[in-house]
């Protein structure tokens, strides 16, 4: 291997590196004047040449038009900077098999016929952005993306999503991609969004590598795998999923909120390892969810719990603390027994709770003391002796002592005045 080649080689490791822990940083390296390209504009195939015959890039180059049948990039390894090949109308083809890294941002996006992308030997990028190509059905990335920040598909042909195994990543948002069946990632951490929504209705969605997410929010899905996930420091949605089983078998803890909703064909929810979920937490309109027992070691709820549904089963067993209001509602075999328990234990910390079965409503309203108890209010007003009571009476007899003690002091005032007043008439 040539001098050169190794340096070229261990600049695209170093980047990898910078890309698994944060935005992509790297010194722009020196080059012929002729591979230098300030905010460069191909709108020919003789231009984007200039391109392909530099094996390293510097600088922005944009490639639009409808002039091109296919454009060719074979030759250039490296862009330091964006490539953007927006609205080539007529091409049908992209051709960059030699392309291994775009420090910038590779956007390709409104070319309606494009059909052949080839990125075969692309690995870093700093975002990849594939947006409204409706004849694309593969993405070309044979070698497959292992470093970047953020990743976008929108709107394409794909019927298919792989090749996107970054170790970190900031965005991974796959939308609006009517005839993708399956999304298989080996991403193994997103620091600030997974959105996967308004794909195809039976897309199944494996993100078996996945351990550490912030924000996730799955829509218009048939399955989600994830076995591995342990911690979402943002919020979880599932909704309008076409999902029998919701399952996470390893997370233990979601820092805002778990919404799951208007999932007609979901039957079961499995959460076996969460103990808290920081925010609201949301069970409604899934209509063939007969049960919410998924829930065995969830001990606390940061917000507030609204649920809704045909339930027959249900409980949260070791749950301690609800610091938000509860509404629960079932037309099924479900009884409020257990959460008019929860509430008159304290457990439920907000001001509204309200439990509705087939037979009884329970509900309560009134601000809580900081021990959490409904019945300190009810209490003070009945004159028991309970803990809040006598708290309540202790202060009573506390103002009615400072009362005294007020008159009292007035009476000495007024007798010291009357004692002047006598002397006053003495004298004169």
């Amino acid at each position: 291997m040539s001098f050169k080649k190794f340096l070229a080689s261990a600049s695209i490791v170093g980047l990898a590196v910078a890309a698994n822990n944060s935005t992509l940083t790297t010194a722009t390296p020196s080059v012929d004047s002729a591979c230098s390209f300030s905010d460069f504009t191909a709108t020919a195939s003789s231009q984007v040449q200039s391109v392909a015959a530099c094996s390293t890039a510097v600088g922005s180059i944009y490639i639009y038009g409808d002039s091109f049948g296919t454009v060719e990039l074979t030759g250039v390894e490296q862009i330091y900077g964006d490539l953007h090949i927006n609205n080539v109308t007529q091409a049908s083809a992209i051709n960059a098999p030699t392309l291994q890294l775009v420090s910038g941002e590779l956007e390709v996006n409104g070319n309606t016929i494009l059909s052949n992308l080839n990125l075969a030997q692309l690995t870093t990028v700093g975002s990849l952005n594939l947006i409204a190509l409706p004849a694309l059905e593969q993405t070309g990335l044979t070698a497959g993306i292992t470093s970047a920040d953020e990743i976008i598909i929108s709107d394409t042909g794909l019927n298919s999503l792989a090749g996107i195994n970054v170790y970190k990543l900031k965005v991974f948002n796959v939308n609006n991609n009517d005839d993708i069946e399956t999304i298989d990632s080996g991403l193994q951490e997103v620091t600030d969004t997974i959105d996967i929504s308004h794909n195809a209705e039976k897309v199944d969605v494996t993100l078996d590598q996945l351990t550490s997410a912030n924000n996730i929010y799955l829509q218009s899905i048939n399955s989600f795998s994830a076995p591995n996930l342990t911690v979402a420091n943002g919020s979880i949605s599932l909704s309008s999923s076409s999902n029998e089983k919701f399952e996470l078998a390893e997370l233990t803890s979601i820092g805002k909120s778990l919404t799951i909703d208007n999932n007609d064909e979901l039957e079961e929810l499995d959460f076996p390892k969460l103990t808290s979920i920081g925010g609201a937490l949301e069970i409604s309109e899934n209509e063939n969810l007969k049960s919410f027992d998924g829930f065995s070691e969830l001990q606390t709820i940061g917000g507030s719990v609204n649920m809704n549904g045909t339930f027959d089963n249900g409980t949260f067993d070791s749950l301690s603390r609800v610091s938000g209001g509860f509404t629960l509602k079932t037309d099924g075999e479900l009884s409020c027994e257990a959460f008019n328990k929860l509430n008159s234990n304290g457990d439920v910390r907000g001001d509204k709770f309200q439990c509705e079965d087939k037979v009884t409503t329970s509900s309560s309203s009134s601000r809580k003391s900081n021990s959490g108890s409904s019945t300190d209010n009810s209490a003070d007003e009945t004159g028991s002796t309970t803990g809040g009571s006598g708290s309540s009476s202790s202060g009573g007899s506390s103002s009615s002592t400072r009362s005294s003690e007020g008159t009292s002091n007035v009476g000495k005032l007024a007798s010291v005045i009357a004692a002047f007043a006598a002397v006053g008439v003495a004298l004169f």
